[in-house]
């Protein structure tokens, strides 16, 4: 996990740690110029889930504390803050936190848990936006290769 206690959470600042945290998901380049090698690469690329990948791993300290979550959500811009919003809603709200002592009439659920909430829905549509980008940057760059290697 990325240490970022002192660091001022800004929308630049979600953008580059999610970009930073979906590094951590592709797989290694080939080291031989073989077409079996370079087409297992691709396979491995095109098998990512990114979706799957963004909610592994956006448990960052910006969403389960709630002082940061609150931060976080100050700070990005509103179009981001209402599309995550609209997301949370669009997925059951706090209704699926049924199971976690929240609901609708519970005294337990309010500002804080929130924020916590559309913060989690803006780190994980961010690190997926950023699995997406760098696979496709990956996976253009390994069909040239390809091509490459069966040319010559």
């Amino acid at each position: 996990m990325t240490d970022s206690s002192n660091t001022t959470i800004t929308h630049f600042a979600i953008i580059q740690r999610a970009k930073q945290d979906s590094l951590e998901y592709m797989p290694a380049m080939p080291t031989r110029d073989s077409a079996m090698d370079w087409e297992s690469y691709i396979q491995r690329l095109e098998d990512l889930d990114a979706y799957e990948i963004a909610h592994e791993s956006a448990e960052w300290d910006w969403v389960i504390y709630y002082h940061r979550a609150l931060e976080l959500c100050q700070n990005v811009p509103s179009a981001v803050l209402h599309e995550a919003e609209s997301e949370v809603y669009d997925n059951g709200g706090i209704d699926h936190l049924q199971g976690y002592g929240c609901n609708r009439s519970s005294d337990n659920f309010g500002l804080y848990e929130m924020a916590a909430l559309i913060a989690n829905q803006i780190v994980v549509t961010a690190i997926r936006e950023a699995v997406e980008e760098c696979r496709d940057e990956l996976l253009e760059l390994a069909n040239d290769k390809l091509e490459q290697i069966e040319q010559s």
